[in-house]
């Protein structure tokens, strides 16, 4: 994805110009081309204007029914075992019989913890710059978008207030997972497949609680910018430079 622009609507915005973030996995390096918030008018402009970072906890995404949205019944999952379909015999008994497939879902009765989800457009979520595409449904997210520039300094300033109220953390992509042919234990950044379309990349903060919390990093005006989710969903493209 080296090498290219932006366009949303009628606005060209140039790579030029947006800070590119290298983020180092444990098996692959990935470029980080921005990452988007997805939200109702008013959170976003918050977010715009203070640096409100709201963090929901776990527990509030596993309770939640809304489509496959922001709930998910797999958060926080610890393991995952899947036993196919198959017969049985009793020989004494001369029976045969069948029984269906099965799956064991691990979990502790409460995960404590919080996160904070970002749309991230990035060569994790797309090999193929020319294939990159948001889907339809991340319009439900909100009517407004917060499109980050400079993601080094978003994630700085994130990093940095979390270091001053001593609150540990964890940040990197969501990776997916076919949860009918998965059998092995499950981490915090993994979803199904359902969520793929979501393109997440996720902080997490260790907090020994099930409540909200949320913190403030200041004003974002000088490295993001506010649209219309329709308009980012159905215009922004990824164009590539000449060489």
């Amino acid at each position: 994805m080296a090498g290219g622009g932006l366009l949303c609507g009628e606005r060209l915005l140039y790579l030029l110009k947006i800070k590119i973030f290298i983020f180092k996995m444990k098996k692959a390096t990935h470029t980080i081309k921005m990452f988007l918030k997805f939200g109702q008018e008013e959170h976003i402009t918050d977010l715009y204007q203070n640096g409100t970072i709201f963090m929901n906890p776990i527990q509030y995404f596993r309770k939640i029914e809304d489509g496959e949205l922001r709930g998910d019944k797999y958060e926080g999952i610890s393991k995952i075992n899947n036993y196919p379909a198959g017969q049985f015999e009793t020989p004494s008994l001369n029976f045969k019989g069948n029984y269906i497939s099965i799956q064991i879902r691990e979990s502790y009765e409460t995960v404590l913890g919080n996160i904070f989800s970002l749309y991230c457009v990035s060569s994790h979520g797309w090999t193929n710059p020319m294939e990159f595409k948001i889907d339809e449904k991340i319009k439900n997210f909100g009517s407004h978008c917060l499109l980050i520039k400079d993601n080094v300094t978003f994630l700085t300033l994130i990093e940095n207030k979390l270091r001053q109220l001593n609150i540990a953390y964890k940040h990197g992509f969501i990776t997916y997972y076919d949860t009918k042919k998965v059998n092995r234990a499950i981490n915090l950044f993994e979803k199904p497949l359902e969520f793929e379309y979501q393109k997440e990349f996720r902080i997490y903060l260790a907090r020994k609680s099930d409540e909200p919390f949320s913190f403030s990093i200041g004003s974002l005006k000088d490295i993001a910018e506010i649209y219309k989710s329709n308009d980012v969903v159905d215009t922004l493209k990824l164009i590539t430079s000449p060489k």
